[in-house]
């Protein structure tokens, strides 16, 4: 089909004639093993109104279809292909791997897979596999004959995709003169594909022909001007001018040979490294030792983001000086440790104009990945508020997660991390275009419920951030169950005559209903009267773009009254008269109106000058002022990532409420406590509502409730097993939330996906696909509770996950070579803060002791490298009575969670 049509059988063309029958198979075969109706067929056939006898002739053309294609040409039935009768029309059955186009889509899907995994080289084989199978333009006999079906061109524009794709790694891997003639033929070819002419300027740039690349992009300029009137896009305009400047960042770089990075301390300003990352061979043993002897690197199984970052330099007169680069490196180094840190990561390494940023590999808090993210665009920002100095600097990043190896020094050195997301994100670096952020979709599913994504154009296989979400583009995403007490509490904060505290913190572990209790908040503020409503304002916990912006312009338009079609001069007028209103300080007001004013966009012909910050301040001095005639509540959600500034600001308005106050409903984490200790003993000033885990039967009526909203119809009207197998996923999911109802919701859905899919999912059977059922988000959650611990309770912990389904305090002892009494201090702390129960008691105290929640001793169990993991067990064969085999390494799985596998398979059926 990827060409002419042709039928082959054993390899040997067989002969087709005839127009009709001919685009019957065609149309047949682009719909296989699905009935295709005779009126859909005649309709496909004839432009315009058909002929009367258009059904005879379409039986007709099967009837010499079948006599074709139904033998194997010696008058025996085929088993390949078959073309049956099926009302309303006909059913050709064929193998998807005997079409071409088949093959096709699935080399491309597999080389986007590839470079997801940052295989540049491998998935540049596939798409060059793929693009092989075309013998022309496809079915062109047929489009010759007058076909014009849509899927002709559907598939012509999936081609040109892949071609970019391909060119796209083939520059990337440095093969540049090799793609050069093709990509000349292709943008003489298809001259409105603007990429195919911007691959072709780099392609000849990289190979020294400066003067044709620029050549290339006059000649499209001259083409899109004389026929269309338009300019080049911006990306090309930019490609020109980075080639005329000879930027360093056109140039091409080798792709990395390790996946291992150093972490290290910032390196002083003034140094430009310029030597590679260290490596060393892992080893190809397990260690034999049981525990790390003095100086001894500790390892540890983890989840880690990792963010690799490249400058550019514009270009000037002085292009190249080493002195200016140098200054400029130097400056945008100090930006990325102060991200870093403000962030919770750690710039593991410097080279040149490139930065690597390590996330998780000290301490979790289960949103690395966002904190990842966040970070890339906080520098981004930074840059841009300085864009007009002589420096100018522009960056590109590309953010991944996956799991790593980190060793840790016993003497308290600095730890090393080894994962192949650090390749990943190196390797694909060179495809992001300057100024764009692109993640992996392991990092972009973790971060979507804050952060905004749409897929990168360059790579499918690739998110690129488009900014922080809105309040209005994000939801609670959990109904509220049993939340009744916290939702009164905070109502109160909606009444115009309030007293008590002016802030309320919403509080509780991840995965709580946080985020849905402030929306429930904004419901009850919108069922309010006019006259009683009061004024909402959301603010960010921390300022990373300018997506903020956006909220405070739509914001202060309302509570100023001007309107969508109000001419510049009454927005200004309006605006005025507010916050003359509001502010007495003559020269506070004129402060705050210059700053809003580019908020609401009415400042014609000027650059804003004001960056985010500023503005954000001004809004709220402005809502200030407005408290004193009417309710206003600030609203912020993930307070504890918050600001140091915004905290500062919420000490200041938390005091007794009363009129002309400013009232602040937040949602945070129980960790803001550590940054702002006192806030727990003042209920004057802050009232605390704290989220429990919600009791079984709540996590079970909130689990129907999901599967109602988020079931496919099949499953949802289904009977008998099916039905059975719904309720009970409906136990087996209450059983593992542990009173965590984002647990509950993320098990469902993703149980429900699986459950849909028209394939198993990849490492479906044995232990491969019963992990997969426990999603990344509850993972995550969990990586960070035992996280939270301190280094030797978590040491304990890990090691009790070793030892079995109970654990004997004298065969801990035994492991860790204690004395019996500091193991047993161990276990009760540990049962004290809700990791580990106890199963029995005797005269001294507990005898046994288990995971109070058993994933959590799964994901204790997957921390410890499988080398030290076989060591130990070893070590248990010898001191614990009826112990596994010396060396076995059999993981443990929670029975729940083997139930929560069959109810999937049974509901795929």
């Amino acid at each position: 089909m990827l060409g002419p049509l042709e039928v082959l059988r054993d390899g040997t063309p067989l002969e087709l004639s005839g127009v009709k029958p001919r685009s019957v198979l065609s149309y047949l075969l682009l719909r296989p093993n699905r009935v295709t109706a005779t009126s859909e067929l005649v309709a496909a056939l004839w432009q315009g109104a058909p002929p009367v006898s258009a059904r005879k002739m379409v039986q007709n053309a099967v009837w010499r279809l079948r006599a074709l294609l139904d033998t194997d040409g010696q008058g025996i039935p085929s088993d390949a292909v078959s073309l049956r009768s099926r009302p309303p029309g006909y059913l050709l059955e064929v193998h998807p791997h005997a079409l071409d186009l088949h093959r096709f889509h699935d080399l491309v899907a597999e080389g986007r897979s590839r470079m997801r995994e940052g295989s540049v080289a491998t998935a540049s084989l596939r798409w060059r596999a793929a693009l092989d199978l075309w013998r022309g333009p496809m079915l062109s006999d047929l489009v010759e004959a007058g076909v014009g079906w849509p899927e002709l061109e559907a598939t012509e524009t999936t081609r040109l995709d892949v071609l970019e794709e391909y060119f796209d790694a083939e520059l990337a891997l440095g093969r540049h003169h090799a793609v050069i003639p093709e990509l000349q033929a292709l943008s003489r070819a298809e001259p409105w594909r603007e990429r195919f002419v911007g691959q072709l300027m780099l392609a000849l740039h990289r190979g020294g022909r400066h003067s044709e690349a620029l050549d290339a992009y006059t000649a499209i300029r001259t083409e899109l001007a004389e026929q269309l009137g338009l300019e080049p896009g911006r990306r090309l305009q930019e490609l020109q001018q980075a080639i005329l400047a000879d930027d360093p960042a056109l140039h091409v770089r080798p792709l990395p040979t390790t996946a291992r990075a150093t972490t290290v301390r910032p390196d002083p300003p003034a140094s430009v490294q310029a030597a590679p990352l260290p490596t060393a061979p892992e080893p190809t043993a397990p260690r034999p030792a049981v525990t790390a002897r003095p100086g001894e690197r500790v390892r540890e199984r983890r989840e880690v983001s990792v963010a690799w970052i490249n400058a550019s330099v514009p270009a000037g007169d002085d292009r190249g000086d080493p002195e200016r680069i140098d200054e400029a490196m130097a400056s945008l180094h100090n930006v990325v440790g102060d991200e870093a840190n403000r962030f919770d990561g750690t710039v593991a390494a410097r080279i040149g104009s490139f930065w690597l940023v390590v996330f998780g590999a000290g301490h979790s808090r289960g949103n690395e990945p966002m904190k990842a993210v966040l970070m890339v665009l906080a520098v981004r920002h930074r840059l841009r508020r300085r864009r007009n100095s002589a420096q100018g600097l522009r960056i590109r990043a590309a953010v991944d997660t996956g799991d790593a190896l980190v060793r840790y020094a016993a003497d308290g050195g600095p730890p090393t991390v080894t994962s192949t997301a650090l390749d990943r994100a190196q390797s694909l670096l060179p495809l992001v275009p300057l100024d764009e952020v692109w993640v992996s979709e392991d990092t972009r599913e973790q971060s979507a419920s804050r952060i905004d994504y749409q897929r990168a154009r360059v790579s499918s296989a690739m998110w690129t951030v488009r900014g922080i979400r809105t309040p209005g583009g994000r939801d609670g995403g959990l109904p509220l169950i049993d939340r009744t007490e916290g939702v009164r509490t905070l109502a109160g904060m909606l009444d115009r005559d309030r007293t008590g505290p002016g802030v309320a913190l919403v509080v509780g572990e991840a995965g709580m209903g946080k985020s849905s209790m402030l929306v429930e908040f904004e419901r009850l503020a919108a069922r309010r009267a006019p006259a009683e409503r009061p004024l909402l304002a959301h603010v960010f916990p921390c300022t990373v773009d300018d997506s903020l912006l956006g909220v405070v312009a739509t914001e202060l338009c309302a509570s100023c009254g001007i309107g969508a079609d109000d001419p510049p001069e009454t927005a200004r007028d309006k605006l005025w008269t507010t916050i003359e209103r509001v502010i007495a300080d003559s020269d506070e007001a004129c402060r705050v109106f210059e700053r809003l004013l580019v908020a609401i966009g009415h400042v014609p012909d000027h650059e804003p000058a004001v960056v985010a910050e500023e503005m954000v301040a001004a809004w709220l001095t402005l809502l200030e002022g407005l408290a004193t005639e009417r309710p206003v509540v600030l609203i912020v959600d993930d307070l504890h990532g918050a600001d140091e500034n915004l905290l500062r600001i919420i000490d200041r308005l938390a005091v007794p409420a009363g009129p002309g106050r400013l009232g602040v409903v937040a949602a945070a984490r129980p960790e803001l406590f550590h940054r702002r200790p006192d806030w727990t003993r003042a209920p004057e000033r802050i009232v605390t509502v704290e989220l429990p885990r919600l009791s079984d039967d709540a996590v079970a009526r909130q689990t129907r409730m999901i599967i109602e909203t988020s079931g496919s119809p099949d499953l949802l009207t289904a009977t008998g097993a099916r039905t059975e197998a719904l309720r009970e996923l409906t136990d087996t999911v209450t059983a593992l939330a542990d009173g965590n109802p984002m647990f509950a919701a993320e098990f469902v859905r993703l149980a429900l996906r699986r459950a849909c899919a028209d394939t198993p999912a990849a490492g479906d059977g044995g232990y491969g696909g019963v992990a997969a059922l426990i999603p990344t988000a509850v993972r995550g959650a969990l990586q960070a509770r035992l996280d939270e611990l301190p280094a030797d309770l978590r040491t304990v912990a890990q090691d009790a996950a070793l030892i079995g389904d109970a654990v004997w305090p004298e065969t801990l002892a035994a492991l860790q070579r204690r004395r019996d009494g500091e193991v047993t201090a161990a276990l009760d702390e540990l049962t004290r803060r809700g990791v580990l129960t106890t199963l029995g008691t005797g005269a001294d105290g507990p005898i046994r002791f288990a995971f109070r929640q058993p994933l959590l001793r799964e994901v204790a169990y997957a921390r410890v490298p499988q080398g030290l993991r076989a060591a130990k067990h070893t070590e248990l064969a010898g001191c614990a009575p009826g112990s596994r085999a010396p060396g076995e390494r059999r993981r443990p799985v929670a029975p729940e969670l083997l139930r929560l596998y069959s109810v999937v398979e049974r509901l795929r059926r």
